[in-house]
């Protein structure tokens, strides 16, 4: 077990690269031509909300760019740790609600369940996480700020 806290908790940042760039890279294939969110019945939660591909790629987008941008400049900015929290958090309920959307056909119709739920569950867990750990950079570099003042 402490090597798996070691890894998630107080190493690298890979989890919080994996969440961005799954959230950059779904982005991306929602603005691809074609009707993504047809393709499966988790998506069309999101048309029966009166969503399409670019009111939810754009936010998502944005959100994995600011992530990104702010994990490329860890360290060399003394606020980077807050963006990377609020990134995360952000990541954490987008993927949440990916996976109340799977889970959606499955308590309403009856549905198989789909292999989404538990991997959007997976992510949103993993970027609890990484805001968690991006917090605790916070409160780091807060006292490390405070002792150069």
């Amino acid at each position: 077990m402490s090597t798996l806290r070691l890894n998630i908790m107080e190493q690298g940042r890979a989890t919080e690269w994996l969440c961005s760039l799954v959230l950059l890279f779904f982005a991306i294939c929602l603005a691809l031509p074609g009707n993504t969110l047809t393709s499966s019945s988790g998506f069309r939660a999101f048309l029966s909300m009166g969503l399409d591909e670019a009111s939810i790629a754009t936010p998502m987008a944005l959100i994995a760019a600011l992530r990104l941008s702010a994990l490329h400049i860890n360290g060399n900015w003394h606020r980077s740790p807050y963006l990377r929290m609020v990134g995360s958090m952000f990541g954490s309920a987008i993927f949440a609600t990916l996976a109340a959307a799977f889970l959606w056909p499955t308590l309403a119709y009856g549905a198989a369940l789909s292999s989404g739920v538990f991997t959007y569950l997976l992510l949103a867990l993993f970027d609890g996480l990484s805001a968690y750990r991006s917090g605790a950079d916070a409160r780091m570099v807060q006292c490390v700020f405070k002792e150069h003042r």
